[in-house]
């Protein structure tokens, strides 16, 4: 009898346990849950406010620097104002207008005239690529009329103004190494104001400019009349290569003495073979 009640009541010290055991687990339990949960909420709430920078830093993924047009020279050249005071000579990159200074070209004053309605005592953001400076101390810019809330087409198109002059038919493309982030985008803007017989290109549909420059980081291509030794003059030094694209976009290039060379208004200029190739060209047929 005796040993009856001790086994009863070691039973039930065994219950007590149990049941005892069972509710801090379930305590500790729910506290990891609860844990968990908030640091599940940390989690998501930090990503979120990574998703939020990474987009903010999306919008001004390019480094602009403020400043104010403070004088016009022609199409495609101005002086600026930088934040510092400043006063800095900049050339627009990616796009070549007819010359109004110099020489006058067709539809060089029309070029040199919107530039200056347009950009004159305005507060711009230039953006640099990968060049900085010409031979001649010029600033190597992207002109943007306001920021960019993001890189695409309709933001290129509509607030740039290197895009805005190729877009209205002002400028020719003029791709010169290493300057080349939005070389395609001029280069349709220019085929589309060519297509629609936009500004200088209702004038003559070849273009009054040389045109595409490829291999030099030195300035703008200019007729070959033009006198390297004139002041301020945009002189650079190119290949004799002729690059096209042609209307099914195949990129075919013209060597002097093909039967198109002379015909052929250049979208890339190329010192070597080897070059247009690696830029993806090939040899005209």
């Amino acid at each position: 009898m005796k040993n009856e009640k001790i086994v009863e009541k070691f039973l039930s010290i065994c219950v007590i346990a149990i049941i005892l055991f069972s509710a801090v687990g379930c305590s500790d339990f729910s506290s990891d849950n609860k844990n968990e949960d908030k640091s599940r909420q940390v989690l998501v709430s930090g990503d979120s406010d990574d998703h939020n920078s990474t987009s903010y830093e999306s919008k001004t993924s390019v480094q602009l620097e403020k400043a104010v047009v403070s004088r016009h020279i022609d199409g495609d050249t101005v002086y600026v104002r930088l934040e510092s005071g400043q006063n800095a000579k900049v050339r627009l990159i990616g796009v070549n207008t007819p010359e109004s200074t110099t020489k006058h070209e067709q539809y060089g004053e029309e070029a040199s005239s919107y530039t200056k309605s347009n950009l004159l005592g305005k507060t711009v953001y230039l953006e640099k690529d990968a060049g900085d400076t010409d031979k001649y101390g010029r600033l190597l810019r992207y002109v943007w009329l306001s920021q960019p809330e993001k890189i695409n087409e309709s933001e290129i198109r509509n607030k740039m103004f290197n895009a805005i002059l190729a877009v209205n038919g002002y400028a020719q493309q003029m791709t010169i190494q290493p300057n080349v982030k939005y070389a395609d985008y001029f280069r349709k803007f220019c085929r589309e104001a060519r297509e629609n017989d936009r500004g200088l290109w209702s004038v003559n549909s070849g273009g009054t400019t040389r045109g595409d420059s490829v291999g030099d980081t030195k300035g703008k291509s200019i007729s070959s009349e033009r006198s390297s030794s004139v002041k301020d003059s945009d002189s650079s030094d190119h290949g004799s290569i002729k690059g096209n694209i042609n209307s099914k976009g195949e990129k075919i290039y013209h060597m002097p003495g093909d039967s198109y060379y002379d015909k052929t208004n250049p979208e890339a200029w190329f010192n070597t073979e080897e070059e247009a190739q690696a830029a993806g060209y090939r040899r005209s047929k």
